[in-house]
């Protein structure tokens, strides 16, 4: 799986300069689209509220539009982006509602970003203020009214954006790979495992039983995957006419699983155990939902690790542990998606 540009510069950058490449980004989306009508009326009130926080229909226009842009520039003119207008909102409430919980869920932990950092992520990390190399408070103001947004937002965006990528760097730092388990990776190297997994479309299931039954029915399976009852399991999906596949037989650190199309799927993979096959929680990413299990495994040969195996295999493991912390706070908290929004 080739590395995006965050990945590639992580290596050579501090966590507050990836923060600044990430919201320069997001800084030059909105020009890129201020000019745009909006989509949606202001009478639908918040898009989506995680505990007691709202997320608010600007925010979501941004990130549809950010969405869409990412599409674009992957397929262009081969995407439809008008017959899948309600995938692309549906990736767009999903991603800024796993963004609340992962900053909530930081703050609670106590992983916070503070004044001082803010202060000078704006001031020294964000190009778009600066010329000549100083800082422009009018370059600043005039982001803040063309983009219809206060100093006290943006400041607070800014602040969950470092708790954020701070909070996912703990885990990588703490999932590195001792000598010892290095050696024991050398041992496992020719080790191979097979995954069966159910995929989920949530709306052809929508299409196929009503909005309503797709919810009962995907919360109901939820439930029965976190008593980690098979048999439930088995007959919920049944009920959802949703069968089981197989990877086949994969080598350990390989960069993708067959048939399985989704990073987020991919690293949960690595959370799957003989001692607990079945993953205890469905794996979200956007429409697509996914049902985890290990199938099997087989050992061969062991073969050299190449350079860059170590690595990946850490930052899986970090992905790994990162995801199943931010999955077990969403069953905690109170999550509700505006409904409205995704149908206009």
């Amino acid at each position: 799986m080739n590395e995006n540009l965050a990945d590639k510069m992580k290596r050579k950058l501090s966590a507050k300069s990836i923060t600044a490449i990430v919201l320069f980004g997001a800084i030059i989306l909105t020009f890129v689209f201020m000019g745009a009508p909006g989509k949606l009326g202001m009478g639908v009130g918040s898009a989506a509220q995680v505990n007691n926080t709202l997320i608010s229909i600007a925010d979501f226009q941004n990130e549809e539009n950010r969405v869409a842009e990412y599409y674009k520039n992957i397929f262009g003119s081969q995407m439809d982006f008008s017959s899948q207008r309600q995938l692309l909102r549906q990736q767009a409430i999903e991603n800024l509602v796993r963004m609340e919980l992962v900053s909530q869920a930081a703050q609670k932990a106590g992983i916070l970003a503070t004044d001082q950092e803010v202060a000078d992520f704006i001031m020294k990390d964000v190009p778009f203020f600066q010329q000549n190399g100083q800082f422009q408070r009018e370059f600043y103001k005039s982001y803040l009214e063309n983009s219809r947004t206060s100093a006290g937002n943006f400041e607070q965006k800014i602040r969950k954006d470092i708790s954020n990528i701070r909070t996912r760097h703990l885990f990588e730092i703490a999932n590195r790979t001792s000598a010892a388990e290095l050696g024991k990776m050398q041992e496992l190297r020719g080790g191979k495992i097979n995954v069966s997994f159910v995929k989920i479309d949530e709306e052809a299931l929508i299409k196929a039983m009503t909005k309503e039954k797709a919810e009962a029915a995907i919360k109901a399976l939820d439930e029965a995957l976190a008593k980690g009852d098979e048999a439930a399991v088995n007959a919920q999906l049944k009920e959802m006419k949703a069968g089981w596949e197989e990877t086949g037989l994969v080598e350990i650190g390989a960069d993708q699983f067959p048939k399985i199309t989704s990073r987020v799927a991919t690293e949960s993979i690595f959370e799957l155990t003989k001692a607990q096959p079945l993953l205890k929680r469905i794996v979200r990413d956007g429409n697509q939902k996914y049902v985890l299990k290990l199938k099997d495994t087989k050992m061969e040969a062991g073969k050299a690790l190449e350079p860059n195996v170590l690595e990946m295999t850490q930052k899986r493991r970090g992905d790994g542990m990162f995801e199943a912390w931010v999955n077990q706070f969403r069953k905690n908290s109170h999550v509700t998606m505006n409904k409205q929004i995704m149908e206009m």
